[in-house]
């Protein structure tokens, strides 16, 4: 056998590691990141037009409901944007970008509208679009085949925001594959869409957050990732077999379980560098 096939065949044995691990220790949590069991188990408008709950997910804001109120509503990329990663909604071809104002004529969420992934005139517009079905103006509404969006007083002038992931039935196994491949980058896109309304919440209007740790966080996971992808092909012996495992499970857990914030993501990167660059100076001895 080849060493290319040897170093493939190694990729596919860490990938089913990684897959079982993923189901077994991340997955769970990361369906209900941030809710407890409580709110994960309440039941919350649109329940009753969705199959089944894919997630129930939240975060606590130092901010009262009226303050958060007027981030929500903006949702949408004809208005305020989805607070998330923008650079990677543009790698997708989703041209989005995220307010840093409270803007009057975005303060109506009449049932019936339709929330667009892509602002009207841009390559993706139309392509995945949301409708508004249920409204509760201040504390909560329902977009069809996404979800609902509520608040929650959590005293001491705090709020919980809350998102509740629909779920949808895929009746071929391909649909299945799909849905579970994207979960994840669904996940980290929401997850970061919470977080970016909660620090525009707690910081006001007129305050512009600076991208830089998004960018700082997405390239230590890209780098940390590729390093572990040379360790498997460019290494040698067991030792790079049992550090590409390692690694990799960490890296799962960086980038699904920690806090996407720049100081994990590159901590990883500059331990992957270290460890590969023993491995190939243990390789030419």
């Amino acid at each position: 056998m080849s060493k290319f096939k040897r170093s493939l065949l190694i990729l596919v044995v860490i990938l089913a590691v990684d897959v079982l691990f993923y189901g077994q220790f991340i997955k769970p949590d990361m369906m209900r990141w941030g809710a407890t069991h409580e709110e994960a188990a309440a039941s919350m408008p649109g329940d009753d037009i969705a199959p089944f709950v894919s997630s129930t997910r939240a975060v606590t804001i130092d901010a009262p409901r009226e303050k958060v109120w007027p981030w929500l509503v903006q949702l949408g990329a004809d208005r305020g944007g989805f607070y998330s990663y923008t650079f990677l909604e543009k790698l997708l071809g989703y041209e989005n970008d995220n307010v840093a104002e409270i803007v009057p004529e975005f303060q109506d969420m009449p049932v019936g509208r339709i929330v667009p992934s892509s602002p009207p005139g841009t390559e993706k517009a139309g392509e995945l679009n949301w409708r508004v079905v249920g409204v509760d103006p201040g504390t909560s509404f329902v977009l069809e085949d996404w979800g609902a969006f509520v608040l929650r007083d959590a005293g001491q002038g705090r709020t919980r925001l809350l998102v509740r992931t629909h779920g949808w039935k895929t009746p071929t196994w391909l649909g299945r594959l799909g849905y579970e491949v994207t979960m994840p980058l669904h996940y980290i896109m929401e997850r970061r869409m919470l977080l970016g309304i909660k620090a525009r919440a707690e910081a006001g209007p007129g305050v512009a957050l600076s991208p830089l740790p998004d960018y700082l966080w997405a390239a230590g996971i890209f780098l940390s990732g590729l390093f572990i992808l040379v360790m498997i092909f460019g290494g040698r012996g067991l030792a790079k077999i049992v550090a590409a495992l390692g690694f990799s499970l960490c890296w799962l857990w960086t980038c699904l379980v920690l806090a996407p914030v720049p100081v994990y993501a590159l901590g990883l990167t500059a331990l992957t560098a270290m460890v590969l660059v023993a491995l190939f100076r243990r390789r030419r001895r």
